[in-house]
């Protein structure tokens, strides 16, 4: 398997009241990822052993791949578009098991 994103669930439009030429188009769905690279706490150089009485963790990326891991995730993503053709009526946005398509 490789990361995609497999569902789009919802897309919505929002033209600017401000500015009329800009359109923001945002669309959530389903990603499907092999990989999961997260933040995460681990024990600082002296292992938490301090002297003056502080718990010392550090925040870093664990590179860490679990073979065989399948997770769906929900995402989120937006798009402004300036200047968008008069001839476009809509916007049809793909994922690879579907597809959705919201009118202007």
């Amino acid at each position: 398997m490789t990361n995609k994103i497999k569902y789009v669930r919802d897309i919505q439009i929002i033209k600017s009241a401000e500015n009329p030429e800009l359109i923001l188009i945002k669309a959530k769905g389903i990603a499907e990822i092999t990989k999961l690279i997260a933040p995460v706490l681990v024990p600082g150089e002296n292992k938490n052993l301090c002297e003056d009485g502080v718990y010392e963790l550090e925040l870093k990326f664990d590179p860490a791949e679990d073979e065989g891991l399948s997770v769906d995730l929900e995402v989120e993503v937006e798009l402004r578009i300036k200047n968008l053709p008069a001839s476009i009526k809509a916007v049809k946005i793909i994922a690879s098991e579907n597809s959705d398509i919201e009118l202007l």
